[in-house]
């Protein structure tokens, strides 16, 4: 129920905020920009309705964009994230324990607001949606959910096309579908199922754009 009021809410805010910049954008300013960043999350918590986590919740992930300047204060666009989870399936084998990360892949929507007095200095929204993908066995390996970022980026402009960016803010990450957690005692080969986890964390991103 929680996470179907969350969709609800932030996907058509974020639609919104895409349809308010095409609205003021200012044909001769207007210019593409493509950006790739690398960013880390520091887990918080993570719940599965009844418990939490604070332990191996830590994730990094490669994003690439494609932002439009709609004109100096007001950037938006699509990218892709590919995010690897520290947490994932425990695997059993004799004495050996290994554990795949969770691994996600969200396309997603995110919109950039500057400060007319301030424009390296933003405001930014993303919001996506992780896509599953299964092995030939399977197991979903990439995990499936919703995904939304929030937070204040700088960007430092050595050129029209080219300058370096800096992110940090707040994430939330639906995983669920994907084997995770301890197995049970004498098993070889066994997992949990995360059926709808939340994640909560805080994200850094180093990267540049052009």
């Amino acid at each position: 129920m929680k996470t179907t009021s969350t969709k609800g809410f932030l996907l058509p805010c974020t639609l919104l905020l895409v349809f308010v910049s095409l609205l003021c954008a200012n044909k001769s300013y207007a210019q593409f920009h493509a950006g790739v960043d690398v960013k880390y999350s520091f887990g918080l918590c993570e719940d599965d309705f009844n418990f939490n986590r604070y332990d191996g919740t830590n994730s990094l992930g490669i994003a690439l964009s494609g932002l439009y300047e709609f004109n100096p204060q007001i950037w938006a666009g699509v990218g892709v994230l590919t995010n690897i989870n520290n947490r994932g399936m425990t695997i059993v084998d004799g004495a050996s324990i290994t554990q795949q990360p969770i691994m996600q892949f969200a396309p997603y929507l995110t919109f950039r607001y500057r400060s007319y007095k301030h424009l390296n200095l933003y405001l930014f929204t993303d919001l996506g949606y992780a896509i599953p993908f299964k092995t030939s066995t399977g197991i979903q390996t990439f995990s499936e959910g919703v995904m939304w970022n929030a937070g204040v980026g700088y960007s430092l402009m050595f050129a029209k096309h080219f300058g370096l960016n800096f992110t940090v803010g707040y994430n939330l990450q639906q995983i669920k579908g994907t084997p995770c957690g301890p197995p049970p005692p004498g098993s070889s080969y066994a997992y949990d199922i995360a059926e709808n986890n939340i994640r909560h964390s805080i994200a850094i991103s180093v990267g540049v754009v052009f």
